[in-house]
């Protein structure tokens, strides 16, 4: 495939711009968020110690369902990054992803390609997911997806989604045309581990989830729009020209929020495992992300944050976020994960009118949820 010169710096400005800008989704869907009602037990019917966050995922047992989705590497610097995300996923027992693997094939170069293995070096222990877009499949062959996961010694391959990010990026490639399903399939019958849609930040649609479960993906990670904006990120950018600037600045609330695209990923894909990212940064956001009927949360910005600043406040974040989903199972009287899968949710507006408009009977959703964990 071509030389990218831009490939590495690309890396750590995007860091940059993600620690120093304001990359937000306005508001962070906390309307959406305060719409989801989870419904208090005084009597939870359990001892706190009694509750149980493991779960299992791409056959490793995790100690709850949370992955530090994909971030970083391709330039020296983030070898250290991606180190110290691996040792924090590592101690914590949870899932772990790495950022767009592309500069490992661009470069070739030993360098590079060890600021990627170094996370399955020190994360033996856990799920480790590789990453590459879905429009740089154009350009590859099997054999490069396949060195891609052998390299990294990856458990699944996350094939990325962000035509918003490309659109606004000055490099952006917008090859997102129907062709490369065929590149995907192709991966699907023949690589050895499993492939894993997902978007950076924008949401999954039912359409785009229903194309890829048709060809038999099982996995989807929704990365809905309520936390990190990837239009805004390349906005940032010193080489993004004024049109896209403003373009990017009209379209700062795009996207499909996190507790709508989850609905709509399960509602199509009731058999998949569905990850629930996209601004889901609390131990609260998590629990109900999981009773809508996600399988694991995933997060990344605040997690990035606290490592560069101090990695010692990255664990302090995660020992919260967790506590707290603990805290709030225990006042819905949940002892683990299937029993939290079954209790009672209300559904308010707005997010109740969005989804019905999109043709999904709240009330019929919720009901198969709670009967099975997934739709029938």
């Amino acid at each position: 495939m071509g030389q990218d010169p831009n490939i590495g710096s690309r890396k750590i400005e995007h860091i940059d711009v993600a620690i120093n800008k304001p990359i937000k989704y306005p508001g962070l869907c906390e309307e959406l968020y305060n719409s989801i009602i989870l419904i208090h037990q005084a009597f939870p019917g359990l001892d706190y110690r009694e509750i149980d966050l493991t779960t299992k995922f791409l056959g490793y047992r995790l100690n709850a369902p949370i992955m530090i989705t994909g971030m970083t590497g391709g330039h020296p610097y983030t070898r250290d990054i991606n180190a110290k995300l691996a040792e924090l996923a590592s101690s914590f027992k949870i899932a772990l992803g790495v950022g767009s693997q592309r500069s490992m094939l661009v470069t070739r170069n030993k360098e590079i390609i060890e600021t990627y293995k170094v996370v399955r070096k020190i994360g033996d222990n856990i799920p480790v997911v590789g990453n590459i877009g879905i429009n740089t499949l154009n350009d590859l062959k099997y054999s490069d997806v396949e060195y891609l996961v052998e390299q990294l010694e990856a458990d699944a391959l996350a094939i990325h989604l962000n035509p918003g990010q490309e659109l606004i990026q000055p490099e952006g490639d917008t090859r997102f045309n129907s062709k490369v399903l065929r590149k995907v399939e192709e991966i699907i019958d023949q690589l050895d581990v499993p492939v894993i849609i997902k978007e950076v930040g924008t949401g999954l649609s039912l359409e785009t989830v229903k194309i890829f479960y048709s060809i038999g993906i099982r996995y989807f990670d929704v990365a809905g729009a309520c936390g990190t904006n990837w239009m805004l990120v390349e906005m940032y950018r010193d080489r993004t020209t004024e049109l896209k600037r403003d373009i990017a600045s009209l379209l700062k609330n795009w996207g499909i929020p996190t507790p709508v695209s989850l609905i709509e990923a399960r509602y199509v894909a009731p058999n998949a495992v569905i990850i629930a990212s996209g601004g889901v940064w609390d131990g609260l956001r998590a629990v109900k992300n999981l009773v809508l009927g996600a399988d694991l949360v995933g997060l990344a910005l605040p997690i990035l944050r606290h490592i560069l600043e101090k990695p010692s406040k990255a664990y302090e974040y995660l020992q919260k976020y967790i506590e707290t989903m603990k805290s709030v199972m225990f006042l819905i009287g949940a002892r683990n994960l299937d029993d939290l899968r079954k209790k009672p949710i209300v559904i308010l507006e707005p997010l109740r009118a969005y989804v019905e408009q999109r043709g999904i009977n709240i009330k019929t959703y919720v009901e198969h949820i709670r009967k099975g964990g997934k739709l029938k």
